[in-house]
């Protein structure tokens, strides 16, 4: 009994003293002078800093790119700031400038078609001929009169043209004034035909101007909203309580690795 006893006692000197010597090791550590970051990707490092919080920090975009981001692409501003309605004033500009195009071709083939009506049924009194025409304003005329002899154009510009009649009129009105002829309720069925293309012409080219209107506005009204759109953000990150968020830690005694001495850490554990 008293052996056992003994055994006892020494069993219990042996573990006071390494306690107390590993107490020794703790207390010589320096402590809280690093931190551990564990993650699922890979064994904890040990990093000579200290760690009490993560700051979250978000950068602040420039209302003035954003505005000339969207001055030359509608909702690239937006974008650029974090606003996905800016896909909104992109996909416009592709609809308006879309329809600008469709609308412009379908204009100049509806002209073609007018002067090329014009060509095939006007014949001259004389010289005269079409490459001496203005594209506009002589073929313009040809839709409206039955003959070069009206009062709307110049000495000018009946030598310019020459002297012209639609060829289903009766050739012998060919050198009667339009408004005589028209006063008999004459007219040509093919300047009648030019004219109406004529007119749907124009009309589909003012329509074809309306929608690059649109396009221009839509650069304007998306660079100014994107300005605005990125003060706003910034003003609402700006106002947020805090821009640090505090995350769970622990405080342990670990070991480094490479001098296997103990060192006071912060052990911060977070999943990435």
């Amino acid at each position: 009994m008293r052996f056992n006893t003994e055994i006892l006692i020494f069993v219990l000197l042996l573990s006071l003293s390494s306690g107390f010597c590993l107490a020794s090791d703790a207390f010589q550590a320096e402590p809280f002078t690093a931190f551990y970051l564990e993650s699922a990707l890979g064994n904890p490092t040990l990093a000579n800093e200290s760690l009490t919080e993560v700051q979250v920090i978000q950068p602040r975009k420039s209302p003035n790119e954003a505005f000339l981001y969207s001055l030359v692409i509608p909702g690239m501003g937006q974008l650029y700031s974090g606003a996905k309605h800016g896909y909104f004033y992109t996909a416009a500009e592709v609809g308006f400038l879309a329809t600008f195009f469709i609308l412009r071709n379908s204009a100049s083939n509806t002209r073609d078609d007018y002067r090329d009506i014009v060509r095939d049924h006007v014949v001259f009194i004389g010289a005269g001929s079409f490459e001496d025409w203005d594209p506009v304003e002589d073929f313009e005329h040809a839709t409206q009169y039955e003959t070069w002899n009206h009062v709307y154009d110049s000495e000018a510009t009946r030598t310019r043209t020459g002297k012209w009649y639609w060829a289903d009129i009766d050739p012998d009105l060919k050198n009667e004034k339009h408004g005589d002829i028209e006063d008999k309720g004459i007219s040509s069925k093919h300047r009648l035909e030019a004219y109406d293309l004529r007119q749907q012409a124009n009309d589909t080219f003012e329509r074809a101007r309306f929608f690059l209107g649109m396009a221009i506005l839509n650069h304007v009204i998306s660079a100014v909203e994107a300005r605005i759109t990125t003060k706003r953000i910034n003003a609402r990150l700006e106002n947020t309580p805090t821009q640090a968020q505090t995350r769970m830690f622990d405080i342990d005694i670990k070991t480094d690795t490479l001098t296997g001495t103990t060192t006071g850490a912060f052990v911060l554990r977070r999943r990435f």
